[in-house]
């Protein structure tokens, strides 16, 4: 009896605890202007462009303007119950404490919850805190609120950073493949997707055995949702990555001055 009291009484503190956070998390309005943020232009007194100021390199495409083997590839390995939670997953929520307490680190977090903290990383920061983690998960439910899946998938594809000055998919294939996102064979997907995890550990450029390792990581959990065939996967994880590596440089303008 008094155990039970002491639980109800954790539970209900807990509760007001995260109703007193959801005032420190972003809004609904500011979701929605994150997804549309324009850069900064500098014009000249009679109309012309002058220069743009945006936060990375980035050229925002469409999903559909996106190879389906990369959408494929990142369900499969950072959030396979994408399509059947509304922005937590607590099935994974509760492993990964369980892993996490049992001394193996697990990350729970879904892709909603990783868009949360690469459109707000300074509302929500990246400590390993409970106060970190509730905001997140609380700016995640209030993202499945606003966009559609496939909005998120777009958002999250586009505002992803893969070193190189190179933020979101389409910057990412031009710099490690010399092509648009929409032309991403299934073993170049793996192999950008498994950046994710880690984008200097895991660079192509410069730990190209490490990048392999996780690439056929990333293939394996394609294996295992039904997205390849035994045969496929055998033939692709022998595959070596090749690369066709150019950085992308930024447009000066006409007063790069």
């Amino acid at each position: 009896e008094p155990l039970l009291h002491f639980l109800l009484l954790g539970l209900a503190l807990f509760l007001l605890y995260v109703l007193i956070l959801i005032p420190f998390t972003p809004t609904i309005s500011d979701i929605r202007k994150a997804k549309k943020e324009q850069p900064a232009l500098v014009m000249s007194a009679d109309g012309k462009l002058l220069a743009e100021f945006k936060r990375g390199n980035r050229d925002w495409v469409k999903l559909s303007e996106v190879s389906p083997h990369v959408v494929e590839a990142l369900i499969a390995t950072e959030d396979h119950r994408f399509y059947r939670h509304h922005g937590l997953d607590w099935r994974r929520t509760a492993s990964s404490i369980f892993l996490t307490l049992s001394g193996d680190p697990q990350g729970g977090s879904t892709l909603t919850q990783q868009l949360a903290r690469n459109l707000f990383p300074e509302e929500i920061g990246r400590a390993r805190s409970l106060n970190r983690k509730l905001k997140e998960a609380i700016t995640a439910l209030k993202i499945e609120a606003v966009y559609s899946k496939d909005e998120i998938l777009e958002t999250y594809l586009n505002t992803v950073p893969f070193l190189y000055n190179a933020y979101g998919i389409e910057m990412a294939a031009r710099t490690y493949f010399d092509k648009p996102a929409s032309r991403l064979n299934v073993q170049e997907s793996a192999t950008l997707v498994g950046m994710l995890k880690g984008t200097s550990y895991y660079n192509p450029v410069l730990k190209p055995e490490r990048a392999v390792e996780r690439r056929n990581t990333v293939l394996a959990q394609m294996l295992k949702r039904d997205k390849l065939s035994p045969q496929q996967f055998e033939a692709l994880k022998k595959k070596p990555i090749r690369l066709d590596f150019e950085r992308q440089s930024e447009p000066p303008g006409p007063a790069s001055h």
